[in-house]
């Protein structure tokens, strides 16, 4: 019998990181027996795992796209059309979803009334809903280097990151589905199965965060809940292991910070660069006139973010952790890796407060390390140049995913700047509460032990592999 095939799909870093980063690969490798192969848009021919292990990638061409995620080739306007009315759908549907379902709620255009007519004549959940879910599931186009990439890797299985979110594992999912191969995703996100949108295909197996996930895949897209299993983030599985003091003071060194020096942690949002400055520019002054005068302030732009902007703190006397710029064409695919994760976490972990604008997924992370945290919501207190990022900071109050997240009460809010100093001030005086919370914060939205999310995902991988006893082998269902 010939070995086992796994194709990866990696759109871009973050997934990257998410399976080779994490050692997951290599545990499927070594589990199950399988030959691991990626597909990708970089020109690379193969991928190179922590442990060294090489994994042979097979390129699909690209171009630069928008937030560091690639573009790739072959999307057709039928391609468009259709991922356009499915969206707007959604957004009608869950206008609070997020920026982009906030927008495509309220655009016009004929796809708006197109998907108002499906969503009026066919309503979520019912029986006209599957009808035009399966016809939809019918469409699978096929293009060139996909096919070509699947021909090559002769895959038993395939694995992704999205359910079609990103337009590699559209076409993945779809060729998977042509050609009768299980599929498998591991969400990347706590938010993607709301800010999103909808599923745009649907793999065979659904591998989630939580409960809190699993409960939004059956509610809201009423995907088979005998599929679903929560395996917890696998982005979070290098933050079991305490940090250590060599960790610690490889970050400090990285940073500019003294051994000791105490600092606050301010980590940015994807799109907001300007508000950012803005908002640390008042931080900064309502610091040097409280208690907190001696905590040095930290600025870590997103991965996907723009850098420019922020340059002009350091004159302030701010330091700027440099995360990998995942928007630049020279940052290396795999630069997410272990290394990266644990100087996010000694980062995290060493930091007196976290401070936000944006309710970026480091205001998680931060209840890990049980760090206080800060939500800054300044829209209207701070004077911001940017009218469109204060809209988007704005219309970020009404995240839907956020409000389990706040149902624990594990951030503090500010509301305007004079405030700051009380709100950190009050996070240390009920230190033993606020620690409840997040560690509630964490239950609510992971999977514990972190540690233990890649053993849980091949667990949950087993019913699908080839060679599993067929009683206990998942078949593929729309």
């Amino acid at each position: 019998m010939p070995e086992p095939g796994l194709l990866v799909s990696a759109p871009f870093p973050l997934t990257i990181r998410n399976f080779l980063s994490t050692g997951l690969v290599d545990r499927l490798a070594s589990r199950f027996g399988l030959r691991v192969e990626f597909i990708s848009p970089y020109a690379r021919a193969e991928l190179t795992a922590d442990s060294g292990r090489r994994y042979p990638n097979h390129q699909v061409r690209a171009i630069k796209g928008a937030w560091g995620v690639p573009m790739v080739e072959g999307v057709t306007l039928l391609d468009r059309a259709l991922m356009s009315v499915h969206l707007t759908g959604f957004s009608l549907e869950y206008p609070d979803a997020s920026l982009l379902t906030i927008e495509l709620s309220s655009r016009p255009g004929p796809q708006r009334w197109l998907a108002w007519a499906l969503t009026y004549l066919a309503p979520r959940a019912s029986e006209r809903r599957r009808w035009l879910r399966e016809a939809y599931a019918r469409y699978r186009p096929s293009r060139t280097q996909v096919q070509a990439a699947f021909d090559a890797a002769r895959p038993s299985l395939v694995l992704v990151a999205s359910p079609g979110h990103y337009w590699l594992d559209y076409f993945v999912l779809s060729e998977a589905r042509r050609r009768g191969i299980p599929a498998v995703c591991v969400v990347l996100s706590w938010d993607n199965l709301y800010s999103r949108g909808p599923l745009c295909r649907r793999p065979d197996r659904l591998l989630v965060w939580s409960d809190e996930m699993r409960r939004q895949a059956v509610e809201v897209h009423q995907y088979p809940p005998e599929r679903i299993a929560v395996v917890g983030p696998l982005q979070f599985q290098h933050y079991e292991a305490p940090v250590t003091p060599e960790e610690e003071a490889l970050m400090r060194k990285r940073v500019g910070l003294a051994p000791g020096e105490p600092y606050l942690a301010y980590v940015c949002g994807a799109r907001t660069a300007q508000y950012d400055l803005e908002d640390v520019t008042e931080l900064l002054a309502q610091l040097r006139s409280g208690p907190y005068r001696d905590l040095r302030v930290v600025v870590r732009p997103h991965p996907q973010g723009s850098r420019s902007a922020y340059e002009k703190l350091c004159a302030l006397g701010v330091l700027l952790d440099r995360s990998p710029d995942l928007t630049d064409t020279n940052t290396r695919p795999d630069a997410m890796d272990r290394g990266a994760i644990r100087h996010m976490a000694s980062f995290l972990k060493d930091a007196r407060f976290v401070v936000s604008s944006w309710g970026t997924t480091a205001l998680l992370e931060a209840c890990i390390f049980d760090t206080p945290s800060v939500q800054l919501r300044w829209m209207d207190s701070v004077p911001h140049q940017e009218r469109d990022e204060v809209q988007l900071v704005r219309h970020f109050q009404r995240y839907i995913h956020m409000r389990a997240f706040d149902a624990t009460g594990a951030r503090a809010y500010c509301d305007a700047p004079p405030e700051l100093n009380q709100v950190l001030a009050e996070l240390e005086t009920n230190g033993t509460e606020y620690s409840r919370r997040r560690a509630a914060a964490v239950a609510r939205l992971t999977c514990l032990p972190l540690g233990g999310v890649v053993d849980r995902l091949c667990d949950a991988i087993q019913p699908v592999v080839p060679g599993t006893p067929a009683p206990h082998r998942m078949m593929a269902r729309l």
